[in-house]
């Protein structure tokens, strides 16, 4: 565990703000929630904070949990009317029964434990409560093709399943499954005209153009919306 907080607080402390996705990125996760102002949210594996900035400006009350100190201080410092601490999501020191929203964004498949991780999300969520859960695909048809097998957290702590594989973990978690995307953030993200070289331009734009196409069992992720069962 230390050897994983070492490698996330260094990642805060070389890209600050800029360590993971952009801010605008994360409002779809809300929309697929559609969240009501006045709820409780908390995001799991808060990261930089964009999250809770985005549902607190929605008129949430927001509260934050990650495991990296140096992100937490750059995410108190992006969203600061949320409630924001460090700990792990397989130990939450919440009550149960305690939000309306719960949502990890990219953060479950690096837990330790990801069972208990997914059902301490499920303990201090209501019975009222919705959840969106993103995790990626073992299947991810570029990662084939390109012989990858992760992000660039794989390294150090990343655990891929498939689709099916995600479906049975979080049922016996405590979820049932309301809705599953395909996650086409980074597609929407990747900047096509950033290169002045015209071929590299082409294959962007082949690249992205495929990634919105692909059928969900060779998505790069999941979201999940949940509730409990």
């Amino acid at each position: 565990r230390e050897e994983i907080e070492r490698w996330y607080d260094s990642r805060h402390r070389s890209k600050g703000e800029k360590a993971w996705r952009s801010y605008k990125s994360f409002f779809i996760y809300l929309d697929q929630l559609k969240v009501k102002k006045g709820k409780k949210l908390l995001d799991v594996g808060s990261g930089t904070g964009y999250l809770l900035k985005a549902a607190a400006s929605r008129g949430l009350k927001t509260y934050g949990v990650d495991i990296s100190s140096e992100g937490v201080k750059i995410a108190r410092g992006v969203s600061p009317s949320s409630k924001i601490s460090v700990g792990s999501g397989e130990n939450l020191k919440f009550p149960n029964d305690f939000f309306d929203y719960v949502t990890c964004i990219g953060a479950l498949e690096h837990f330790l434990d990801i069972e208990k991780g997914a059902s301490e999300l499920a303990r201090v969520a209501k019975d009222s409560a919705k959840f969106c859960i993103v995790v990626p695909n073992i299947d991810f048809k570029f990662w084939k093709k390109k012989s990858k097998k992760g992000t660039e957290q794989q390294d150090i702590n990343e655990h891929l399943m498939s689709l099916q594989q995600w479906k049975e973990l979080l049922n016996k978690a405590g979820f049932e499954i309301l809705k599953i995307h395909q996650d086409k953030g980074p597609a929407k993200e990747e900047r096509v005209f950033a290169s002045k070289n015209l071929s590299e331009m082409i294959n962007k734009s082949i690249y992205k153009m495929k990634w919105f196409f692909l059928p969900l069992n060779n998505a790069y992720q999941f979201i999940f919306i949940l509730k409990k069962s």
